[in-house]
């Protein structure tokens, strides 16, 4: 093969999801780099492939760029996999592409699995734009500020959730968006264990309460943007009518209209507006 470097994107579950050209590459490259040697061998095993492995992640791909970048300039082709999905997506290899990219170097992306393109898929949400946050800060006073941004704008948004945060972050939005807000998961997408949730957070967060098994596996989280049509049509998120209202009148005063026009809880509404007086 030609030198290049291959994106090739993998299975976010079902191994059978994967494109006849992303085998045949696989199988004629060089060399392959992924972000988990274990976790690739077993989609190589299954599709009988036998290749070298470079694992390069998140902790070592600057180094291992160099070596990579190296043999790539020797006239090797090579694939980079991340473990599911398509590469560079809140995974490893922007780094290693922009590199690649600064020295001329052939860089191919063979499409496939995308886990934020498959939830939004089956969402039922009517839009044509979408933004993405992938994961949120790890801290919960940055995942909240981030989230209270969320709340104003007025496009869908994914991000990705851990197990072990899911609850957390849920009880977060909860907070911010309402128990009554309805928003969309995708928990183990194309997995044995796949299970689609569209329902009002505090609903969701009830379930999972109650069922712990429901609580593992990887999470696409799909909030939708709260919003109010006006009678000429126009949008108006409640933080901008908040904005609005407490330019004229007191706070008080402003949280009592807002709440009754976009029909909220007084008393979310009320800490919204004390976060925008921050």
């Amino acid at each position: 093969m030609k030198t290049c470097l291959y994106l090739v994107a993998t299975p976010i579950g079902n191994l059978e999801d994967i494109s006849l050209r992303a085998i045949e590459i696989l199988k004629k490259v060089d060399l392959i780099a992924c972000e988990d040697t274990r976790t690739t061998n077993r989609l190589l095993t299954h599709y009988g492939i036998k290749k070298k492995l470079i694992s390069i992640h998140e902790h070592n791909e600057k180094q291992k760029t160099d070596f990579l970048i190296n043999e790539l300039l020797n006239g090797k082709s090579i694939a980079y996999a991340s473990d599911a999905g398509t590469p560079a997506i809140s995974d490893p290899g922007a780094f290693l592409v922009n590199q690649s990219l600064k020295l001329n170097i052939k860089v191919s992306p063979i499409p496939g699995p995308s886990s934020l393109v498959t939830a939004f898929s089956v969402s039922g949400i009517e839009s044509t734009q979408f933004q993405f946050y992938g994961f949120l800060p790890n801290s919960a006073s940055k995942s909240k500020k981030l989230l209270q941004k969320i709340y104003g704008q007025t496009l869908p948004t994914i991000f990705f959730e851990s197990p072990h945060r899911v609850l957390k972050t849920l009880l977060l939005v909860q907070n911010i968006f309402g128990a009554l807000h309805k928003i969309f998961i995708a928990r183990e997408l194309t997995k044995i264990y796949e299970t689609i949730y569209k329902d009002e957070v505090g609903s969701i967060i009830a379930r999972l309460e109650s069922r712990p098994e429901e609580q593992k596996g990887e999470f696409v989280i799909i909030l939708t943007p709260t919003i109010k049509k006006i009678e000429n049509n126009e949008i108006i998120s409640i933080n901008e009518a908040l904005k609005l209202m407490m330019k004229e009148l007191p706070l008080n005063q402003s949280v009592k209209l807002v709440s009754s026009i976009f029909k909220r809880n007084k008393k979310e509404v009320y800490n919204q507006a004390l976060e925008l007086k921050k």
